[in-house]
């Protein structure tokens, strides 16, 4: 029989949903114009749920960070990512996984992704080396007690890990684009480099669960098929419409229900005092 943690459900809200973001392929290597959106120090707190029938359950957190740090030389920002399981579900299925990334802190082109998943008696390591000076990208996978394996990938301009850009995406110029465009995606996924895109669809403005509303950025991710997604654009994603373009709510249809990603808490934003934001007892409120 199928339940809501009889499957990795919680890893593909906190990892897929959160971190499967979007990103604008241009030809050059100069990514991005400049950085507004965030810097280090700051942290943001997501609640995962998932949706069986009509009820929605609580599944479990994701917590994100920003620091300053330096790779072989390289001013560089270290982004750090956790998605775990509520502990009340830990005797059913016991979800651990890490993530981090180095990115250059002028382009945020990445430098070094690493994650390390562990879903009940499944785990695994990713290791990737991003190699502009001859456009490759090196490869070291292990997956429970199999032999390591090693690769060589032809890296695309603009290619991003799930993680960085997550925050390369918060940077883009939303302005240009009409409701409906397309948007091109370049993105590694499991050691393997996807051309994907995501549709914009303008603004919305949403309500909370506390009945409070804001206005934010609204697009559809293409989904690479897989276990758990049909593929196709069953994913919507909103982002803050302020400077800060906080990711604020995910949303995704799965072979078996939905679920979904909520911002719960944050600190250290780049443009607090611009933004529409304010927080209550550490909470999420919008002002009005």
């Amino acid at each position: 029989m199928y339940t809501p943690f009889s499957t990795s459900l919680f890893v593909k809200i906190a990892i897929v949903l959160l971190l499967l973001f979007i990103v604008n392929s241009k030809a050059s290597a100069q990514c991005i114009e400049k950085n507004f959106a965030f810097e280090s120090g700051e942290k943001l707190t997501y609640r995962g749920y998932y949706n069986w029938g009509f009820i929605w359950v609580a599944a479990g957190e994701v917590n994100l960070s920003i620091e300053n740090s330096r790779y072989q030389g390289k001013d560089a920002y270290k982004f750090y990512g956790t998605g775990k399981n509520l502990k009340a579900f830990d005797w059913f299925f016991h979800l651990r996984d890490t993530l981090c990334a180095y990115a250059d802190r002028e382009t945020l082109s990445p430098f070094y992704f690493d994650r390390r998943t562990h879903e009940a008696k499944y785990h695994a390591h990713h290791e990737y080396w991003f190699n502009y000076s001859d456009s490759t990208i090196l490869s070291k996978i292990q997956k429970r007690e199999k032999p390591v394996k090693f690769d060589t990938l032809a890296n695309k301009a603009c290619t991003f890990d799930i993680l960085s850009v997550a925050y390369y995406v918060r940077n883009l110029d939303f302005s240009k684009y009409k409701k409906g465009d397309k948007i091109p995606l370049s993105m590694l996924v499991d050691n393997e480099i996807h051309s994907l895109y995501i549709r914009y669809k303008g603004l919305e403005t949403i309500k909370t669960k506390s009945g409070e509303r804001f206005e934010s950025l609204k697009f559809s991710p293409l989904l690479v098929q897989g276990t758990m997604f049909k593929g196709g654009e069953d994913m919507t994603v909103w982002l803050s419409n302020d400077n800060n373009r906080i990711p604020i709510q995910v949303e995704a249809k799965v072979l078996v229900g939905s679920v979904k990603g909520i911002l719960d808490s944050y600190e250290g934003l780049r443009n607090s005092k611009n933004s529409f934001f304010k927080r209550r007892n550490g909470k999420l409120n919008i002002q009005e």
